[in-house]
């Protein structure tokens, strides 16, 4: 999720800096934030993103699903924002379909039977929108003065690509993109091949591990693609030049950052890593997309330590649905802590004793619980990152911290490529442990005030 948000308060702002410083009909909804969001009539498997992108900011684009029905299907809807549908199949026969309020509502020719193939192909063409959050902040296909970033999470990925999307869909992507001479088009995973023919460049993107939609990423503009290591893993990246001075420095520390999170939670989950830095003011926020993160300013370390130990707790592990977001930005923001302690910085028993005397009239993030927002509006706000890192390191005191780097690297293993819960977590630390954890959960994840 995002580590960095225009809606986080100046004080969540300066207590992260403060640490490396000193240092169920068949359209009926399955999130409970985003009650439009997803269906339950197939499971998809892979998405083929075609996509050629013009200097005016349009596109002209294709996206072939193949899924498994889940029943018999007479008719399907997948999330779309996107610009204007031109046709739709279904299985090889054109298909009807009509538009609402995000949806796209696909009629097969002929109904698929349960448990079959389910292959859809959308073409669609013209300038895909931005997206603005319930927050308040912007997300989809935001233009950028040398080309476009399409950023997804939460409901983003909808504006350029058709999907079911809701994080327990995972699925391969595909991406295909042409772009004019000149620019660069990165996206998700490995770099496959890089054509160049009659002024325009196509690079071929494939990430094989199942993601969720929301984690897709696409980034179109100047600058230097740099291929090097991490993880054991090749890794590209892609620096805006307005960016790259200041940002060089940072991203150096990447493939150490990566060791040190896979010796701590396993092996990095992913065939390929790397970085996106483009200058999106717009934005303003950092986010964990699979494999390649990216950063709409110049990242600091404690950020590429975040936006990285996402790709464990996230991107490998995802969410049941996203009221439990603190299973990403807890997780991620006691790396940073974590990291800093080991690498010369304040101990994270030193930032929780310090933010334990902050008094609750005076900061955002006691409430709400990090277990608990109340709405879409609260799911990035400062209780689900620092509160949720605080459950953490109150739980690393009460068990031990033997006890608490073997509670992690379980959970990353046991969960890998899947999704999770809380409840799921609670289990496996009291299975760790040897102890009953219900109490001190109900209190640090759901009760209201200071624990």
């Amino acid at each position: 999720m995002r580590s960095t948000r225009p809606s986080l308060s100046i004080l969540l702002l300066v207590c992260l800096g403060w640490v490396l410083a000193g240092s169920a009909s068949a359209e009926q909804p399955r999130e409970p934030f985003f009650p439009g969001a997803g269906s339950r009539t197939y499971d998809a498997s892979s998405y083929d993103v075609r996509l050629a992108y013009r200097g005016d900011g349009s596109i002209r684009a294709s996206t072939a699903i193949k899924a498994l029905t889940t029943r018999r299907v007479t008719e399907f809807s997948l999330d779309f924002f996107g610009p204007r549908v031109n046709a739709v199949k279904v299985n090889g026969r054109a298909a009807r379909f009509s538009r609402s309020h995000g949806k796209l509502r696909v009629r097969p020719a002929r109904a698929v039977p349960k448990g079959a193939v389910l292959a859809a192909t959308i073409s669609y063409a013209g300038t895909p929108p931005e997206i603005t959050d319930p927050d308040g902040s912007r997300e989809g296909w935001h233009q950028t003065y040398d080309g476009a970033l399409a950023v997804g999470e939460p409901q983003g990925t909808a504006a350029w690509i058709p999907c079911n999307n809701v994080p327990t869909d995972k699925a391969e992507f595909k991406f295909t993109v042409s772009v004019p001479v000149g620019l660069k088009a990165v996206a998700n995973g490995r770099l496959r091949k890089v054509e160049r023919r009659g002024g325009r460049t196509t690079y071929r993107w494939t990430e094989p591990a199942p993601m969720s939609t929301y984690l897709a990423v696409l980034d179109i503009g100047r600058g230097r693609l740099v291929r090097g290591a991490a993880g054991g893993e090749p890794s590209w990246t892609l620096v805006d030049p307005l960016l790259a001075r200041r940002s060089q420095r940072v991203l150096a520390h990447l493939p150490e950052v990566v060791g040190f999170e896979a010796r701590l939670f396993g092996g990095y989950p992913f065939d390929s890593a790397g970085s996106i830095v483009d200058f999106a003011p717009g934005l303003g926020y950092a986010l964990e997309s699979q494999s390649r993160p990216i950063y709409a300013f110049t990242p600091d370390l404690t950020t590429l330590v975040h936006e990285t130990a996402h790709q464990w707790f996230g991107d490998a592990v995802g969410l049941e649905s996203w009221p439990q977001i603190w299973l990403n930005e807890g997780f991620a923001t006691w790396t940073e802590w974590y990291y800093a302690e080991r690498h010369g910085g304040r101990s994270a028993h030193a930032v929780l004793e310090r933010l334990l005397r902050v008094p609750a009239s005076e900061t955002g993030f006691w409430n709400p619980p990090s277990g608990r927002p109340a709405s879409a509006r609260q799911l990035f706000g400062p209780s689900i990152y620092v509160r949720g890192a605080m459950t953490l390191q109150a739980l690393r005191e009460k068990i031990g911290t033997k006890a608490m780097l073997r509670l992690l690297r379980r959970w990353a293993a046991e969960h890998r490529y899947g999704n999770a819960t809380t409840e799921e977590f609670v289990a496996l630390a009291e299975e760790v442990s040897g102890r009953d954890l219900g109490a001190f959960f109900r209190r640090w994840l759901y009760r209201r005030g200071k624990p």
